[in-house]
Formats: C-alpha cells, structure tokens, sequence
C-alpha cells in the first residue's frame, strides 16, 4: 500500500524534479568550465548576446598580430643589414686609408702591401654581402632566397677582377681616367646570362641601379601602408649624386676600388698614371663612404619608423584585447556567486528526492 501511494503521491513532483536537476545539473557543469576557462564558452555560438561582437573582433586582432610578425621579423633583417653596412663602410675606409699612404710613395713594397689588402678586402666584402638573417640574403632585395654573389670562387679570382687587373695594366700607356673608366664599364656590366660573365652577381640584381632599388622587399604594417625592407647590393645611393666615374651603385664602386686597388702590385709613383690612379680611387672611396653611411641612416630611419608604428600597433591591439574580454570573459564573482547558488539548489532538490523515496502512506496521510 505504501508503495502505491509513494507512487501516486511522488510521480508528477519526481518528474518536475528530475527535470530541474538535470537542468541544474547543466548549469553547474557550465559554470564549472567558466571557472576553469576563464571565458563564457568554448565557442562564439555559447557566448549569448556578446557573439556578434566578439566575432567582429577576432579577425581584427588576427590581422594586427600578423602586422606585428612583419615588423619584427623586417627589424632583425635591419638591424643585420645595419651593421652589414657598417662594415663595409669600414672597409672603405681602410682601404682609401691605404691607397692616401701609397700615393707618392716610390716603395714598391708598400704600394704590393696595399695591393694585397685589397684582396683580403675582396674576401670579406663578399662574405658581407652574402649576409644573412635567419634564411634571408638581406642584400638580395626580393629574391632573398638567392645569395647575393652565388659563385663559390673568391672575387679577386672572378672574370670581372682579371679584367679589370688586364685593364690596370696598360695604366702607363692608357692613363688614370681611361683605366677609371674602362673599369667602371666592366663592373656596370649585367651579363649574368653569359656563359662568362662579367657580373659577379646573382642573375635578378644584375641590373641597372634604379631598377636595382625597385627590388627592395615590402612588407605589410597595416592596412593602407607598406614598408620597404632594406637595401639591395646593385642599387643607387638614396640622396647623394655618384661620382664622375661611377657605376651608379656605391657597393659596385666599392667593388671595383678594390679589384683596381688589388692589381697595383708591383707599381709606384714612378709608374707612369699611378699617383693619379691612387688620388682618383682615394676620391672615389670617399664618394662611396658617404653614399654607404646614407644608406646605413636610411635603414636607422626606416627601423625608426617600424618600432612607431608597432607602438601604434600595439596600442590598438590593447583596446580591441579589452573589448573581446568583455565579450568573452566570464567574471570570476559573478560566476562563484552562481555556483554557489546551483550547489544548494541541487543540495535541496536531492534531499527532496530522498524524502519523497521514504514517503509512506502514513505520511501522507
């Protein structure tokens, strides 16, 4: 009899109240993950009234973080570009340093000692402009994935340096400006296609210097502005004119300098031209220090530019970070004071449940 009426008495309560904890049941295993997670729901489509906006946001933080990988990622090819330029500037100097030694001086021995400098100088400047920044040949403009100078032989070595050694050698007959200029033609040249060509460098910088600067690598810092990384090996001088006899790219100047330099072995003041050639390559030099040292302050002014404009960046990213917490975030009071809650509420109902379960007639009665 008992059992009848526990039946009778409790089957439409224990229905409402199973379906209450169930739906409680739901509510605490929610509110358990908020507390854990920290946000309203794994998903935009758990979040409730809050979806649209926190929807909005998201793509726009992405494109800012991406914006911000290029920056960092153009300021550490700069910041290698920087001191790949400094060092060259330093070679420059320490030849012109040289050749001002050597200019009126009869001592063979001196002028052979300056001659070989200027190949050591060779040496190095092709291993500065094969520098890299992580995969990247910074002096190789868009094909950055090409070395700046891709043969293995060493420069002093090169088609382009025995003829300019061939062309140093008729200086007593040809003199200093004819010597200056042929060599100036030789290193202009861009016949990286040829089976022996003059050009020392990779086929897409073997062009002409203001084609040479077009090669520069962009890279996107927001939505209406790119930034050129960079300098490449071929291209001009950004302010200051080239010299009377130039190449029109201060590191082919430099180049040639040096293979004109390197082949003066055995010379002095009392080689018909030499003392002319040592003040011409002297004057050069110091065309092409300053020409360099623009394009080291351009690169300073381009860093300059990057860290502003991550700065701003990074200002914005805040504010739209601020705006999805409060789209997404679930707050920590707000969400212990509901578990509590829920945690009674389930207390209650089951202690009901039990005592419906131990319910006899008599007590219903």
């Amino acid at each position: 009899m008992s059992s009848a009426i526990n039946q009778y008495g409790g089957s439409a309560t224990s229905l409402i109240l199973a379906a209450s904890i169930k739906s409680m049941s739901v509510q605490q295993e929610t509110l358990t993950w908020q507390a854990g997670n920290g946000t309203l729901a794994s998903t935009f489509a758990g979040i409730g009234s809050t979806r649209s906006a926190a929807i909005s946001l998201t793509p726009k933080l992405t494109q800012i973080q991406s914006w911000q990988s290029n920056i960092t990622n153009a300021q550490a090819d700069l910041s290698v570009t920087a001191s790949a330029l400094a060092q060259l500037v330093s070679q420059a100097q320490s030849m012109a340093t040289g050749l001002l030694s050597v200019s009126g001086t009869s001592d063979t021995s001196s002028v052979a000692a300056v001659a070989e400098q200027a190949q050591s100088s060779l040496t190095a400047l092709k291993t500065v402009l094969n520098t890299t920044s992580g995969s990247t040949y910074v002096f190789s403009g868009t094909d950055s994935n090409t070395p700046t100078i891709p043969s293995t032989e060493p420069l002093a070595n090169s088609n382009l340096a025995t003829t300019i050694s061939n062309i140093v050698s008729s200086l007593d007959t040809a003199g200093a400006t004819s010597v200056m200029e042929q060599a100036t033609t030789a290193a202009a040249t861009n016949d990286s296609a040829s089976s022996n060509p003059l050009s020392v460098f990779s086929a897409s910088l073997s062009v002409a210097p203001d084609s040479a600067q077009n090669l520069q690598r962009v890279t996107a810092t927001n939505n209406n502005a790119s930034t050129n990384v960079g300098v490449v090996a071929t291209q001009s001088s950004t302010t200051s004119a080239a010299s009377s006899t130039s190449t029109g790219s201060p590191i082919r100047d430099l180049m040639r300098d040096m293979m004109v330099a390197s082949a003066m072995g055995g010379m002095s003041s009392s080689t018909t031209g030499f003392s002319d050639m040592a003040k011409q390559l002297y004057s050069s030099l110091q065309t092409t220090i300053s020409q360099l040292t623009e394009l080291e302050s351009s690169v300073g002014s381009t860093q300059n530019s990057l860290t502003a404009q991550s700065g701003l960046l990074t200002s914005v990213q805040s504010t739209l970070e601020d705006q999805l917490s409060s789209a997404m975030d679930a707050d920590p009071a707000v969400v212990a004071t509901q578990m509590a809650a829920v945690k009674l509420q389930l207390e209650t109902s089951y202690k009901l449940v039990a005592d419906m379960k131990d319910m006899t007639l008599a007590n219903y009665i």
